[in-house]
């Protein structure tokens, strides 16, 4: 029984260090053009991640933000982030909010969570505005 425990354990790491890899490879193939190679933010037109209360913060509003954009006044920067629901898959989507979270310390979020807001979310089909994230239903 121990050696079972012991065997997922290793098992559920070397799962976990696969999905931070591979979401720091769609990151860096995807986000960093703009957020920066270590989400520092760029040329004061695209928001540091790191540290972000959008990152950090509840997992269904940085997944609402990835499936479909976000736009409006965020902090000091005025955004215009495209959503990457359509092109990227759920398990890719929660691999790039574990290597961003995972960073500053946060839980690994699942295909699961993402479908969840997808699914929750289906029909939109616009730009998410901060406003409308600030009162979105968190679970």
């Amino acid at each position: 029984m121990a050696l079972a425990a012991a065997l997922l354990g290793g098992c559920r790491e070397r799962k976990m260090e696969a999905t931070v890899d591979s979401g720091h490879d769609i990151y860096m193939a995807r986000c960093a053009v703009c957020h920066g190679v270590t989400g520092e933010g760029a040329g004061g037109m695209y928001p540091p991640l790191a540290g972000s209360q959008w990152v950090d913060g509840p997992p269904d509003r940085l997944a609402a933000i990835l499936l479909e954009g976000v736009q409006g006044r965020v902090g000091n920067y005025q955004v215009v982030m495209p959503g990457w629901g359509s092109v990227l898959q759920d398990t890719e989507i929660a691999a790039v909010m574990t290597w961003l979270r995972e960073r500053d310390g946060k839980g690994p979020v699942t295909a699961v969570d993402v479908n969840h807001v997808r699914v929750e979310t289906a029909g939109r089909n616009t730009f998410w505005t901060p406003e409308d994230l600030r009162s979105l239903p968190i679970r």
